[in-house]
């Protein structure tokens, strides 16, 4: 690899990264409508599967927004290094603040359907593959 090669190296990841942000910032918002349709059909079984489906689907959603700011949005990630670190780090996190939001909301939230919960939760999981299998389809 010639110094020139070197020197643009940084760039490229860099404009890589801020294009994966905003597509996976973009997939996020998708299943945050999603989060949204749900619950209102859910409205029609009853006000308790309703705010339930919405918790399922935010037990989903903030983790996975605070992974996608920590591992992608670190601009200045000049190495494999860095950002692998960063990754790990990052999905550590997500993992510990989803077992914290689950721990609160069968603590703390009375009636709750677990029906609802798990089934949104689950229906964003399966979107959320779905939509980055598209991605990656559509981008290589």
């Amino acid at each position: 690899m010639s110094k020139g090669e070197a020197e643009q190296a940084p760039a490229a990841v860099s404009r890589h990264v801020r294009r994966s942000y905003r597509e996976f910032i973009r997939i996020l918002l998708v299943q945050a409508v999603l989060i949204l349709l749900v619950s209102t059909a859910c409205l029609l079984k009853g006000t308790v599967e309703a705010y339930s489906a919405l918790i399922g689907g935010m037990l989903y959603l903030l983790p996975n927004l605070y992974f996608t700011w920590r591992a992608l949005g670190n601009r200045h990630a000049n190495s494999a290094r860095t950002v692998l670190v960063s990754m790990y780090a990052s999905e550590i996190g997500k993992m510990m603040l989803a077992v914290a939001l689950f721990s609160a909301a069968f603590l703390m939230v009375r009636p709750l359907s677990p029906f609802s919960l798990f089934g949104t939760f689950i229906l964003l999981q399966l979107s959320g593959w779905i939509l980055q299998m598209k991605l990656f389809k559509t981008s290589s």
